[in-house]
């Protein structure tokens, strides 16, 4: 069943629900070829690592950058009382491993989800250089919609274009916002003058949901409000196992596999490179700050004055 407020784009559906006909998205094929792949996924890596100038962004690369970070999390992001406490029962070295080496992380973690944005816009490239390729075209969107792609869809002539919202995984966008995420993306379809053929919004899952790889049709669904209306019927949930396949004939893990290759000539932790000499240099700075005594020993009451300092 469907709201009578929503209007269905013209294109073929499955008569067991609203998706998309399965025989507009046939698996690429033959395979596309691992050096096509691996260059895309450089591609893709590289523009993680700028800015939307294009302009590269320097992160802390040295022990005394690393360092420097570090006391400035100390100072500014701890909690005057639980941060106190526990900061002060770690040697320099535990403290720098507990604090630097899970925001170098979090920053990872923050730039591998616009990686997945861009992979899939190269990827969908690399495909539409192939002759006869069913993707036209593939470019960066605008706010919600990570990527606008153009393609062909065998018996039915109109094609259609995909606006597309990339999450790194299901958790990114929450049970709650879902039917949010849905409306904002097809908000652009609908006021996207340069239309000229139906549209398919697509929430774009880039790695398995609860570990699972579900099969290549399984992989697109159709998601619900409480009362089982679709939250749009022109909005599919693309999880990996069909994602990939789709555009590049390879499985999901064929393609984390080669970038797990990759990665570190673009992502490298540095804070693991440098662990040893940054929690003896940490240990220095913590000494002359007057935060920790000659023997190491970090002091509580001084870590507290550190953390909690007012303004004369």
């Amino acid at each position: 069943m469907v709201s009578s407020k929503q209007i269905p784009q013209p294109y073929p559906r499955e008569k067991s629900d609203y998706r998309a006909k399965s025989s507009l998205f046939p698996k690429f094929q033959p395979q596309m070829e691992l050096e096509t792949m691996q260059d895309a996924i450089r591609k893709a890596l590289g523009r993680t690592n700028k800015n939307k100038k294009g302009e590269d962004v320097k992160s802390p690369n040295t022990p005394e950058e690393l360092v420097k970070v570090c006391l400035k999390h100390l100072k500014e992001r701890s909690d005057p009382i639980l941060g106190t406490s526990f900061y002060s029962k770690l040697s320099a070295s535990e403290l720098f491993e507990m604090d630097e080496i899970p925001h170098e992380m979090q920053r990872y973690r923050m730039k591998i989800g616009v990686f997945y944005q861009y992979l899939l816009i190269e990827l969908m490239r690399a495909n539409s250089d192939r002759e006869n390729s069913l993707f036209v075209s593939a470019s960066d969107g605008m706010r919600e919609g990570d990527v606008v792609a153009d393609i062909n869809t065998p018996g039915y002539s109109k094609g259609l274009r995909l606006y597309i919202s990339v999450k790194k995984s299901i958790d990114t966008v929450g049970g709650q916002d879902m039917g949010g995420a849905i409306k904002r993306l097809e908000d652009i379809a609908k006021k996207d003058k340069n239309l000229s053929s139906p549209y398919l919004c697509v929430i774009a899952i880039a790695t398995p949901i609860r570990g699972r790889i579900l099969g290549y049709d399984d992989s697109r669904q159709m998601r619900y409000n409480v009362d089982h209306f679709p939250y749009s019927v022109n909005c599919e949930i693309w999880q990996p196992g069909f994602l990939f396949p789709y555009i590049t004939g390879r499985s999901a893990t064929e393609v984390y596999a080669e970038t797990t290759k990759l990665i570190e000539d673009y992502l490298p932790f540095y804070s693991l490179k440098f662990r040893e000499r940054c929690g003896n240099l940490l240990l220095k700075e913590l000494i002359k700050q007057g935060i920790a005594d000659n023997s190491g020993k970090i002091m509580k009451e001084k870590l507290f004055k550190y953390i909690a300092s007012e303004s004369d």
